[in-house]
């Protein structure tokens, strides 16, 4: 049986095959913002950089279906403070790759300038996701709230994080000839924590120049 990162080869490459048949395909990079929180869970934010490329096939109306690949890199420095300046700095790297699936509208201002926006949901597909923690916290403190850092690397997929993330999203932007500028946000649906102690979801928002080549 094939694994986790088998199946996701195989269907990026049926995606990209698929894509070449589309009448509109665009290149872009831009900023990155995932932001992870939970119930119970405290707020981690990353930064970082998402680059791939998008198609469109045409519909009636001016409207659209979008999809494509994203490529992501980010890292997120938490540091969580305890009583008499103890604290704990976690350290998080993750990558991985979006598949957003939208449905977009386009509207022609004037001559070259157009606008747009687009709705649907985002399948981001987790590829490592690692962890390095330091402490100062005392023995007591340390006792009481059961972490114990080590130095080696915690691996957060697949075993605490899922690396499914299934998100439903909105956005928009300006398009000038060939050239995009184009923005939006996320939303994390399901629970992301596989100890089932707390729900906890994952959403970004997103700012990306981007470039037509059909």
């Amino acid at each position: 049986m094939m694994n986790y990162k088998s199946k996701l080869l195989f269907f990026l490459l049926f995606l990209a095959t698929s894509v070449l048949n589309a009448q509109k395909i665009t290149i872009e990079g831009g900023y990155f913002n995932p932001k992870r929180l939970g119930d119970i869970t405290s707020k981690t934010y990353f930064d970082g950089i998402r680059v791939g490329a998008m198609a469109e096939w045409e519909l009636k109306n001016k409207f659209g279906i979008q999809t494509g690949l994203l490529y992501y890199n980010a890292y997120s420095h938490k540091v969580q403070k305890y009583p008499s300046a103890d604290s704990v700095v976690y350290n998080t790297w993750t990558h991985g790759f979006d598949i957003p699936v939208r449905l977009t509208y386009q509207m022609k201002l004037f001559k070259d300038f157009h606008v747009f926006g687009y709705a649907g949901p985002n399948f981001q597909l987790g590829l490592a996701q690692n962890q390095w923690m330091t402490s100062t916290l005392e023995s007591n403190w340390a006792k009481f709230t059961g972490i114990n850092p080590t130095a080696d690397v915690i691996k957060l997929y697949p075993d605490k994080i899922s690396p499914i993330n299934i998100q439903l999203g909105a956005g928009g932007g300006v398009q000038w000839r060939k050239f995009i500028l184009k923005s939006g946000y996320d939303f994390g649906l399901n629970n992301l924590y596989k100890t089932g102690t707390d729900y906890v979801t994952q959403g970004h928002w997103h700012v990306s120049f981007a470039y037509q080549i059909k």
